[in-house]
């Protein structure tokens, strides 16, 4: 997990798509970002400041922009050397706004990097936004498999050698897709939502015993991979005890809990004759029907239970 991204950073990672410029600051750009949330100063500029978010990244839009013109030139300036009085990171001006003289030169004095967009500011902020919760998330690696199956993200685990990466590889045969293999990197995106990616290193690779390391991009083409998907469902394989009773019906929802985000987890027991793979679809399937409210196995059980009931 980044605790923190410089500002140097958001701006190789977001110019070329938003096209900002700067225009003062330039001596701030090792600033630090620690949070996603951005703050638009409006109170902050009207001289309110008891709630005044400095830590984030600072939007300028037409409002403040508006705002400070319909001042004098010598309030105006007030305001501004008032607000640098709290340090922020950095301020982007957007919609084409053109940034007040005094913020300029205040943005210079204090080392705050000030860019200018012509993005109109929902779009620019939405962007900003998703870029430094991508790389501000928790962030944990989990060995195992990530496939998407049938548009959900399936992530395998168990033991070393219980046929992982042979039952992705077979999945991929069958016309689904691998994102990441042997590490799984998992960030929590907001409140809810798992991302599992590869590392760098391992992108698209997978290591199949017998054969070595394999390229299943250049393998199976490119409709074969996925540079990342939402993990929705775990399905933990582990060999065959026969000492073990393993769930027959259905009935029993188990839940893995990644950053307390809690996820569906199947326990599919492996053995020769088994075909692993189509068990992997079939539980795919079947947790997409319980996503959308159907849950078959009860749908049966309560079944039964009429039939027993009426006799």
């Amino acid at each position: 997990m980044a605790d923190s991204i410089t500002v140097q950073e958001l701006v190789d990672g977001l110019s070329d798509s938003l096209g900002f410029e700067l225009v003062a600051g330039a001596r701030g750009l090792g600033n630090r970002l620690t949070t996603a949330e951005l703050n638009r100063p409006g109170l902050a500029l009207s001289g309110f400041f008891e709630y005044f978010a400095n830590r984030r990244t600072q939007i300028f839009g037409n409002t403040e922009t508006a705002f400070l013109a319909d001042l004098t030139e010598e309030e105006a300036r007030r305001r501004i050397e008032r607000f640098f009085e709290h340090p922020v990171p950095c301020i982007f001006v957007t919609s084409g706004n053109t940034p007040h003289p005094a913020l300029l030169e205040m943005a210079e004095n204090t080392a705050t990097p000030v860019f200018q967009s012509e993005v109109p500011t929902t779009r620019f902020a939405m962007r900003i936004s998703g870029f430094l919760e991508r790389h501000l998330a928790p962030e944990t690696h989990i060995h195992g498999v990530l496939v998407d199956v049938h548009g959900l993200g399936v992530l395998l685990v168990g033991r070393s050698g219980v046929g992982k990466s042979e039952c992705a590889l077979e999945l991929i045969e069958r016309g689904h897709r691998l994102v990441a293999d042997d590490v799984v990197v998992v960030h929590r995106m907001g409140k809810d939502h798992l991302i599992g990616r590869s590392t760098e290193i391992l992108r698209y690779h997978m290591e199949i015993r017998g054969l070595g390391v394999i390229d299943i991009e250049s393998l199976y083409g490119v409709n074969s991979i996925s540079l990342e998907k939402e993990i929705a469902l775990i399905i933990r394989l582990e060999r065959w005890d026969p000492k073990k009773q393993y769930e027959r019906l259905g009935l029993e929802d188990r839940i893995y809990s990644i950053f307390d985000v809690e996820v569906p987890e199947y326990i599919i027991p492996v053995e020769p004759g088994r075909n692993i793979g189509v068990l992997v679809e079939v539980a795919a399937l079947n947790q997409r029907l319980k996503n959308q409210g159907v849950n078959p196995a009860q749908a049966f059980n309560e079944s039964l239970i009429r039939r027993m009931t009426n006799q």
